[in-house]
């Protein structure tokens, strides 16, 4: 396979995992977005204008209510490690992020970086359950 192919089959498995979860969130109640743009990226992100076009669909995130308590899951956590001060994009491991009103600054600096890394399976959906449980 060439890189490309790997890039797209990569992703697909990404969409994958981002259904299951928005699925799961929906049997247990949750109000969740199905329509086809929602939870991934743009495909053609400039950032205002300052960068040519990227691809940002491999940036996957569920964004769910219920009884007035809103989540945002993300299928990359972000992360700085405590003593370098470096930034990083834990990419498969599941961030959560509980919010009455969605800040992406508070996002990064709040968000509860899980120990379930993709893909998922009936214990790491239990798993997230007891998490976003305990977090709201």
């Amino acid at each position: 396979m060439e890189f490309n192919e790997i890039k797209t089959e990569y992703e697909n498995c990404r969409e994958k995992e981002r259904q299951a979860i928005r699925d799961h969130l929906a049997i247990r109640g949750y109000s969740v977005s199905k329509s086809a743009r929602s939870g991934k990226g743009l495909f053609n992100y400039t950032s205002s204008g300052r960068i040519k076009p990227f691809d940002l669909r491999n940036w996957k995130f569920i964004t769910a209510a219920k009884d007035g308590k809103e989540i945002f899951i993300s299928l990359q956590a972000f992360d700085q490690d405590k003593h370098s001060h470096n930034h990083h994009v834990l990419y498969d491991r599941i961030g959560i992020y509980a919010y009455e009103t969605y800040s992406a600054e508070d996002a990064y600096n709040n968000m509860l970086i899980t120990d379930i890394d993709l893909p998922m399976d009936e214990a790491k959906f239990a798993e997230l359950d007891a998490l976003i449980d305990k977090l709201i």
